[in-house]
């Protein structure tokens, strides 16, 4: 074989060699670099979780404050018509309120007059709140339907006729319940009913 016709013969092998590298690395680069995702098709994209809403405390407090306040109204009815006096008003009542509750069941007790019936609770709303007291306190203006029978030992029997009142009562914060402090009742003309 001549000498051109190896260096010819050569060149194509180089350049054969040299194609032959070239799709090699394409194919290389192809297989690294796939035009699809990795990921499975089933699998959902990641999804961003919306950070939590903080509650506001003042709206925390008075849905609180609500919720004891009704227990207090089925505590101060469920009380009554035990007729006994160490009924535990104390769950749901302290200060004035309670030592008044205390009082006038223990005089009821004593000349033997009964309750019956029930104390109603209709509606009520946070009128007055101060958290940064200490305790802190509240007040609620609600309306409850005075259900109660009063009878007495020689068996008069007094009805309230589901009279509606409106109350204004001063609560604290004793231990994570609210309770009630002081109270008044009026008539239903006053916030609470009205």
């Amino acid at each position: 074989m001549s000498l051109g016709r190896a260096l010819s013969v050569a060149g194509l092998a180089a350049g054969l060699i040299a194609g032959l590298a070239a799709c090699g690395g394409q194919a290389d680069k192809a297989a690294q670099t796939p035009e699809t995702p990795l990921l499975p098709a089933t699998t959902p994209p990641p999804s961003v979780t919306p950070s939590p809403t903080p509650v506001d405390p003042t709206v925390a407090a008075k849905i609180k404050i609500m919720a004891d306040y009704k227990a207090y109204i089925a505590t101060k009815s469920n009380g009554m018509v035990s007729n006994h006096p160490t009924y535990p008003f104390e769950r749901n009542m302290t200060g004035n309120a309670l030592q008044s509750m205390k009082s006038w069941m223990g005089g009821m007790y004593l000349i033997e007059t009964k309750y019956g019936g029930n104390i109603t609770f209709v509606k009520g709303r946070v009128a007055a709140l101060n958290l940064k007291a200490k305790p802190a306190t509240a007040t609620v203006y609600g309306c409850v339907i005075d259900n109660l029978t009063a009878t007495s030992k020689k068996g008069k029997v007094r009805r309230s006729g589901g009279t509606h009142l409106s109350t204004h009562d001063q609560l604290v914060l004793v231990g994570g319940t609210w309770k009630v402090t002081e109270n008044q009742s009026n008539d239903s003309k006053s916030p609470g009913c009205a």
